[in-house]
């Protein structure tokens, strides 16, 4: 990609594995002053490719050893913004995708015990402009991954 040069490509790495690192130790690593770096950053930041930053949480260590992800179609008539409002709103779903194909959405869902999954997939059912849902529980997880960057398998 043009829109960087190998400079702002080394911070989003370093950045996109240590979102914590400071702008010294950054600059550091990419031979730049920590000045040089922050302002770097702030202009990533304002063109809207570094989002923000947070804690990567554990599942497990919160409770939330299951997860699933659940193909939803909403019901014929239902104002998709409105159900996707109501969707958003249940803390067991960790992400939402609209999708093409049979179903409408994919939603990744965390929660405490199989029960919990079930009993919070009776809710979904149960849920205005729910037409049908299609579940597939996780066995194991072998990687997630954070986003890659465009960059990265270039040579």
């Amino acid at each position: 990609m043009d829109r960087f040069d190998g400079i702002d490509r080394r911070i989003l790495a370093i950045l996109r594995e240590h979102g914590r690192a400071s702008h010294a130790h950054v600059a550091k690593q990419v031979g730049l002053s920590a000045p040089a770096v922050g302002e770097r950053i702030r202009k990533l930041e304002q063109a809207g490719v570094i989002l923000g930053y947070r804690a990567e949480l554990a599942p497990d260590a919160l409770g939330l050893p299951i997860c699933a992800f659940v193909a939803l179609a909403p019901r014929p008539g239902t104002i998709v913004a409105e159900l996707v409002e109501r969707l958003l709103a249940l803390p067991e779903i960790e992400d939402l995708h609209s999708v093409a194909g049979t179903y409408s959405y994919f939603a990744k869902v965390r929660a405490a015990s199989p029960e919990a999954l079930d009993a919070f997939l009776d809710r979904l059912m149960m849920m205005e402009g729910v037409e049908r849902t299609e579940t597939t529980m996780v066995l194991r997880t072998s990687a997630e991954r954070p986003v890659p960057l465009p960059f990265e398998s270039e040579p």
